[in-house]
């Protein structure tokens, strides 16, 4: 311990602790020896401006100089008293009231008027939730973000700018975005597809200047807790059934997703340049790709057979209103056709992509090779969301449908043996 330390602090009694509270509101001087502020001979203690805080200290070499700071430190400490005395009794009287009030939550005056200060100002700097959400589309847009993922940001953004548009940002709270997402009604994987685009929305507010960048409200969130479900896939006879009773203009599109597992606006945008049958892969560019990286996908010798007989040069592999007819095709599906004895076949949602996933996983027995495939960042999302466990000998059969005799555009397609 320094020397001035133990001439400065005498042994801690009742009497002692008076004098200590009576010297903490006045300025001091006193002696001072330090091994390690040589030359320095006299320090000088005067009170905080923050109540509750440690008093303020500086060093000096002369006692001429120390004297003189205490002057000018006693004159400033006077002017501060005499302005708060100069306050008007009603103003004093407000003050009163607040530190009483304040005093259970252990909080000062001077706090609570610097976080009004803060979300003052906050809210002077911040948008309209309507107007911010236009700049933030249009920011993503710039950044050259896919159509699909600026579609889901528009889409939940403006559920929720329809119950708080004409608020500002700094008036969001954790309490009014768990109520809102709470209120949506949607299940625990959905809503936490909310909270994540809110989360992403008020970072970016928060760098804007829009909102607090250090407490963003949607992080403070509840995450909802999401039970593990079954992840919908086909069975071979499903598949061999969808396949047989698909148009023409169909079949390439069902077979990219069930043996290539290409997402549906990935088949949409593909074009036949991008499918080297030769080489037996397929090049999706990073403008087809959700994700907006580029991949390979092989062409399984199974997918070779049912593209082959519909391949061009050029052009969309998917034709014009895919969806529509996808889902006129699952209305025809559903119902079963007693004269061709074909049973009912109930689509499921993202099922080929799904099965594709389990089925490859289960013969490839490489998980990351599999993600590669698909377009994820690591295995564990293929895990976590593609994967339904399957049988080894259930994945043979699902690479072994191949085509049947069918007629494509006036031509017979003759089935050719490929082993399994």
């Amino acid at each position: 311990m320094d020397h001035y330390r133990a001439m400065s602090e005498p042994k801690s009694t009742p009497a002692n602790a008076v004098r200590n509270r009576r010297e903490s509101l006045k300025v001091t001087l006193k002696p001072f020896a330090s091994v390690h502020h040589v030359g320095f001979s006299y320090v000088v203690y005067w009170p905080s401006l923050d109540p509750g805080r440690p008093r303020n200290s500086r060093r000096f070499r002369t006692k001429k100089a120390a004297e003189k700071f205490v002057i000018d430190k006693e004159v400033e400490i006077a002017n501060r008293g005499r302005e708060a005395a100069a306050l008007h009794d009603s103003v004093a009287k407000d003050a009163a009231w607040a530190v009483k009030a304040l005093k259970p939550y252990n909080a000062s005056l001077r706090d609570v008027v610097a976080d009004y200060i803060r979300r003052r100002q906050a809210a002077e700097k911040s948008s309209l939730i309507d107007e911010a959400i236009d700049e933030f589309i249009d920011m993503k847009k710039a950044a050259g973000k896919s159509a699909r993922y600026i579609g889901d940001l528009r889409y939940k953004l403006r559920q929720f700018a329809d119950d708080h548009g004409g608020l500002l940002l700094s008036e969001i709270t954790p309490m009014t975005l768990d109520q809102w997402l709470e209120g949506l009604g949607v299940s625990p994987v959905t809503r936490n597809g909310f909270r994540r685009v809110l989360t992403v929305f008020f970072e970016w507010g928060g760098k804007r200047g829009y909102c607090d960048r250090e407490q963003n409200p949607a992080r403070a969130t509840e995450i909802a807790t999401e039970t593990a479900k079954r992840v919908p896939i086909f069975t071979a006879g499903e598949l061999r059934v969808t396949l047989d009773t698909a148009p023409a203009e169909l079949v390439p599109v069902i077979a990219l997703g069930a043996f290539a597992g290409l997402r549906p606006e990935e088949i949409r945008r593909l074009d036949w340049k991008a499918v080297d049958l030769l080489r037996k892969r397929i090049d999706i560019d990073a403008g087809v790709s959700k994700t907006a990286a580029h991949r390979y996908v092989p062409i399984s010798e199974t997918l070779f057979q049912w593209l082959q007989p519909y391949a061009k040069s050029a052009g969309k592999v998917a034709p014009l209103n895919l969806y529509r007819r996808l889902w006129n095709f699952h209305l025809i599906l559903a119902e079963p056709d007693e004269k061709k004895g074909r049973p009912a076949v109930i689509w499921k949602h993202n099922a080929l992509r799904h099965s594709f996933a389990s089925y490859a996983l289960a013969k490839e027995e490489d998980a990351a090779r599999v993600a590669l495939w698909l377009g994820h960042a690591s295995p564990s999302m293929t895990f976590k969301h593609y994967r339904e466990r399957v049988t080894p000998e259930a994945a043979t059969e699902w690479f072994a449908v191949l085509p049947m005799k069918k007629k494509v555009k006036g031509k017979k397609i003759v089935k050719t043996e490929v082993a399994a």
